[in-house]
């Protein structure tokens, strides 16, 4: 990046995910801005150096005043299945930026997204929302990583010698971590001659659930045996915490997985970025799981 600090607008630098994207671009020397929906988050990211405002996507207005001035946006849409709502937030991100004028758009659509149309209501709404970027001229860059290795963070997948997860155990996925994938994300905004590009990222090992067992038996230094979560009961486990109706949608994405796994299959990135792949063993040992 030359020495003029760009103006970078993060939706979702409040998450984990948006959160590895500042950081990495605080760090390149950016100027990092987004958008919280609490005055008291918006206060802790400017603890860490982001220029945060109070506001709601669903407010053109927000979006208006963190764009403006802006160079580039990079948008990871809230973990959201109400249609209508992810719709408003599709037109009035679109409509900020090309009041704006942002140079690059990078979209994180935080899943693969289906080769033909699916009647998985999440995929869906990430392809209305790659449809209206493309057409909306705004040059632009997707990403299509495939699962987190984070997602084995969340309570009950990992127990003393049990992983369960609602994936096939015989299939291969290529897991990711969200930190490789941030890295991708700041090198496509070094790289606007890739807009026009849809990049789907898969970290550096396609693993089966009986492999995913094996890397974390090595890793801990005891036996895991892996277990095929069923779909239904993944779903009744997790909407106590996000709520049934976010439930139900990641439930249709884990069902379309467990019929289409071929294509989360694929390692490494569709297009050449230069970000250092971290394997499964490697995650582990970083995060200190025990």
């Amino acid at each position: 990046m030359s020495n003029i600090k760009e103006q970078i607008v993060v939706l979702g630098a409040g998450g984990t995910q948006g959160g590895a994207v500042a950081e990495r671009l605080l760090a390149e020397g950016c100027a990092v801005r987004t958008i919280v929906r609490t005055e008291a988050k918006a206060e802790q990211l400017r603890q860490r150096g982001i220029d945060a405002v109070a506001g709601d996507l669903q407010n053109i207005h927000s979006l208006n005043e963190a764009f403006g001035g802006a160079d580039k946006a990079v948008i990871l849409l809230p973990v959201e299945y109400d249609r209508d709502k992810v719709t408003a937030y599709i037109k009035h991100v679109v409509e900020a930026a090309r009041a704006a004028e942002l140079k690059l758009l990078v979209i994180n659509t935080g899943l693969r997204l289906s080769l033909d149309k699916s009647n998985t209501e999440v995929i869906e709404m990430k392809r209305e929302l790659v449809q209206a970027v493309r057409l909306s001229g705004i040059p632009s860059i997707i990403l299509e990583p495939t699962l987190y290795f984070e997602n084995f963070l969340m309570p009950g997948v990992l127990s003393e010698d049990t992983l369960a997860y609602p994936v096939p155990e015989d299939q291969p996925v290529a897991w990711i971590s969200i930190d490789e994938t941030a890295a991708c994300t700041v090198e496509a905004i070094k790289h606007p001659e890739l807009a026009g590009t849809s990049i789907k990222l898969g970290g550096p090992e396609s693993l089966t659930g009986k492999q995913l067992a094996e890397r974390f038996s090595q890793a801990l230094g005891r036996q895991i045996a892996f277990f095929l979560l069923p779909v239904p009961a993944f779903e009744g486990a997790v909407a106590p915490a996000i709520g049934a109706q976010n439930a139900a949608g990641l439930a249709g994405l884990y069902s379309w997985i467990g019929a289409n796994s071929g294509q989360v299959a694929s390692v490494g990135a569709s297009v050449k970025l230069d970000a250092v792949p971290v394997t499964l063993s490697a995650w582990i040992k970083e995060k200190g799981i025990k």
